[in-house]
């Protein structure tokens, strides 16, 4: 592997890294707060810091850092696809398999672990992209606009046929009506997570599993969505050479800057917005932000300082799909019954300093585990399913000589 192929490599390991920090700073609330409660928008810390930063995490993180993680989704399976045709395997048999090992893991990992498992949609939407993977550059972004798209434009249309409607926001309760439910469940939840047995548990958490798999199709279009643009993104080389799409770039940015951006502002302070209006933000401005987050992020990749230190999440980036898994384990073994039992007693800034305390522990992990092995041990088993027996076989070399290879996609 040259010099740039392993940089570009390295640059999207770190983007994963960055995605997964993110992603866990909002997962972490889902460990010691009802799904109810938080469906209901009921705050449950009225501390100035608490509420501050929840409002910040609002805007700048909650529901970006998934998007990422999505666009990433679609931009590796282009990758696979080329490095496939260049080593000619048959990548749709190989991707199949790939697939069916994550839709495994991800079932075990809802129904065992933690109900808001992320792994099983992306297997079920997988299958959705790979009808895509001959599509040419132009066709894949212009499905993925219209994807992103439909459903700010379906909810916009109900609301000028059915104008009432319109003037209603998601939440269809009063809200007194709403905190009284947030907090029944808050405190059900908290004698159930907090203070159950593991069989008690494990059936509040198949209860939550399947609402949550509910919950997630209205966003399978915007999934979808980031899946293709991703994909887009590397068949057209963007990300692969920064600064020569630098102009394409700094549109990203400047679209997340002054659409995107604003639109995530209105919606974490505005209250009783009207159904389009939150669909738009949620649907529209949450992408556009994390456009710009990614052109933001290659941009300053090219920077010799930035580079240095956005370096040191490409480690916990390679490694992402065992730590994605090991955070929901750790966090199960803090908030839940069968072990310390903090579900409901951590506010949101303390639960954010625990993220970072937790990640820097993963990343300092990953540095040692990849010193000694060339990927992770779920990445090794991954692999194992969807090469059938030979994970990281190269060049006539094999995992079980770890020092002999360093790259990897």
């Amino acid at each position: 592997m040259d010099r740039n192929s392993q940089q570009r490599l390295t640059k999207i390991d770190s983007l994963r890294g960055l995605a997964l920090f993110g992603i866990f700073l909002v997962n972490i609330t889902f460990f010691t707060t009802s799904l109810q409660t938080i469906s209901f928008g009921v705050e449950l810390w009225n501390g100035w810091l608490d509420q501050g930063l929840m409002l910040l995490r609002g805007i700048l993180i909650d529901g970006k850092f998934i998007l990422i993680f999505s666009f990433l989704f679609g931009f590796g399976m282009v990758l696979m696809q080329e490095s496939s045709r260049r080593k000619g395997g048959r990548f749709h048999r190989i991707y199949t398999r790939r697939l069916l090992a994550l839709l495994v893991f991800g079932l075990l990992h809802g129904l065992l672990i933690w109900y808001g498992d992320i792994l099983t949609h992306y297997a079920i939407l997988g299958f959705v992209l790979l009808l895509f993977h001959r599509c040419k550059p132009r066709t894949l972004l212009i499905w993925s606009v219209a994807l992103l798209l439909v459903v700010p434009v379906l909810l916009t249309g109900a609301s000028l046929l059915s104008p009432g409607a319109g003037s209603q926001a998601f939440e269809p309760i009063s809200q007194a009506d709403a905190y009284r439910m947030g907090i029944y469940f808050q405190e059900r939840d908290a004698a159930i997570y907090g203070e159950g047995t593991f069989f008690q548990i494990t059936a509040q958490r198949i209860n939550d599993y399947i609402a949550s798999l509910f919950n997630m199709l209205v966003f399978y279009p915007q999934i979808l969505g980031m899946f293709l643009l991703g994909a887009y993104f590397c068949k057209q080389r963007i990300l692969h050479d920064a600064d020569g799409n630098r102009k394409i770039i700094a549109r990203l940015i400047l679209l997340g800057a002054l659409i995107g951006f604003p639109l995530q502002v209105m919606m974490s302070l505005a209250k009783g917005l009207p159904t389009w209006v939150e669909a738009v933000s949620l649907f529209v401005g949450a992408p556009l932000v994390t456009l710009a987050y990614i052109g933001a992020f290659a941009r300053l990749y090219q920077n010799s300082r930035w580079n240095n230190v956005l370096n040191a999440l490409s480690r916990p980036g390679k490694m992402a799909f065992t730590n994605y898994l090991l955070q929901s384990v750790i966090c199960g073994l803090i908030f839940y019954g069968y072990g310390l039992g903090w579900f409901g007693k951590v506010a949101p800034a303390a639960q954010m300093l625990l993220a970072l305390f937790i990640f820097a522990l993963q990343t300092a992990f990953s540095i040692w585990w990849l010193r000694r092995f060339p990927i992770g041990p779920l990445e090794y088993v991954w692999r194992l399913v969807t090469y059938w027996g030979n994970p990281v076989k190269r060049s006539g070399q094999d995992v079980s000589h770890p020092r002999q290879q360093r790259g990897t996609l």
